[in-house]
């Protein structure tokens, strides 16, 4: 297998730093497994890797990615597929937070099964006299992955969403089962991040002060001359409020606490999922980055 392993953890816990270190102490490549960070031009709001960092490692599926384009769990599995046939002799290391990537990519994917007219119209009654709000927020608990993908206001795709959810637990697939996923590499080792939940918010919120210290709004400024405002990628945490705030000559700093309040709550849903859908090896992410953590980990990929 020339994945040796994935680093995972909720955004803002380090992932980067840690992978670059253990891909110069393997001699591997990293492959990045965010939906965000692969939108060319999107640099600084999505925290994609620094010029200094990707000079340090080779990088792989990161900011190449026009942002008229959609993109999905499948062509990033594919993407990945590609690059190993590619490159048969190369060692990669997987890092990100994107759980339905790495899911379509170890598991592979089932093909999608029809409508049920049944689970779509009592999902209809049950959201009918609910606030939009209430479907999108389920849909969320139900993928995680939707965020930014799908607008709030996007009712059929969302009520798709749940309907597979309730599919997929009604299913108790026996393991030769004609319904088993197909077309995976299979598991691979893999390590989370973990910080107390407190801590980690902290370090969001520094982290997006840092992002408008870094030139995010002159980044944002740029793009809305060239990149249309129906692109996918304006979707991604922060950008489309930072947008409107220049548009309306407001404060740009007046959106740092709600950007902050919005990606803390996707790193309780990315926290959520890699605990009930993977069953990676905790590292405590304050010590992750010592000699003694990169060994063990090390060990665990080889």
């Amino acid at each position: 297998m020339s994945i040796l392993g994935a680093i995972l953890g909720a955004t803002g816990s380090g992932k980067t730093e840690l992978a670059i270190l253990l891909a110069q102490k393997l001699g591997a490549e990293i492959i990045c497994m965010d939906s965000r960070q692969l939108y060319k031009g999107f640099r600084i709001g999505t925290a994609q890797p620094t010029a200094e960092e990707l000079s340090a490692v080779p990088h792989h599926l990161v900011d190449f990615l026009p942002p008229e384009r959609q993109y999905n769990a499948a062509e990033f599995a594919k993407g990945v597929k590609d690059l190993l046939a590619q490159k048969p002799s190369a060692k990669f290391i997987l890092v990100g937070g994107t759980g339905l990537y790495m899911q379509a990519l170890c598991q592979g994917l089932n093909p999608l099964p029809p409508v049920n007219p049944e689970i779509r119209e009592r999902l209809k009654k049950h959201y009918e006299n609910k606030e939009q709000k209430e479907l999108y927020s389920d849909a969320l608990k139900a993928d995680p992955s939707i965020e930014g993908k799908i607008k709030q206001g996007d009712t059929q795709r969302l009520l798709r969403i749940l309907e597979l959810s309730t599919l997929n637990s009604q299913l108790s697939t026996p393991p030769n089962s004609q319904l088993k996923r197909v077309g995976g590499i299979g598991s691979v080792p893999s390590v989370w991040l973990d910080f107390p939940r407190d801590e980690l918010y902290k370090r969001i919120n520094e982290r997006v002060v840092k992002m408008q210290k870094s030139g995010w709004v002159e980044e944002v400024a740029g793009l809305s001359k060239t990149v249309p405002a129906n692109a996918p990628a304006w979707q991604s945490l922060g950008y489309l409020e930072l947008k409107t705030a220049l548009e309306k000559n407001e404060d740009p700093l007046s959106i740092t606490e709600g950007v902050a309040l919005r990606t803390r709550h996707y790193a309780k849903r990315q926290i959520t999922w890699f605990k009930h859908k993977e069953n990676p090896i905790c590292i405590d992410g304050k010590t992750a980055k010592s000699k003694e953590t990169i060994e063990r980990i090390s060990h665990s990929f080889q």
